[in-house]
């Protein structure tokens, strides 16, 4: 038995690993989507929102630190 989604498309994803884009269902579009626009929505001063840009880069481990967990 299929799982068909009956959402419709609320905004569109791009992801890019090291420069590389990585294709993405609709399912993991979406959940991208809407958990980050549901972030960005409850910060102080955020008005309408039309786009989001997110950079993410790794910091470099910190060693001597107790918490070296690396991604």
């Amino acid at each position: 038995m299929a799982c068909q989604s009956n959402h419709e498309r609320t905004a569109q994803v791009k992801l890019k690993v090291n420069g590389e884009e990585i294709e993405l269902n609709e399912f993991v579009e979406s959940l991208i989507a809407e958990s980050v626009i549901g972030m960005v929505k409850s910060l102080r001063g955020v008005g309408k929102i039309d786009a989001i840009e997110l950079s993410i880069a790794k910091k470099p481990i910190e060693y001597g630190s107790m918490n070296k967990k690396n991604f």
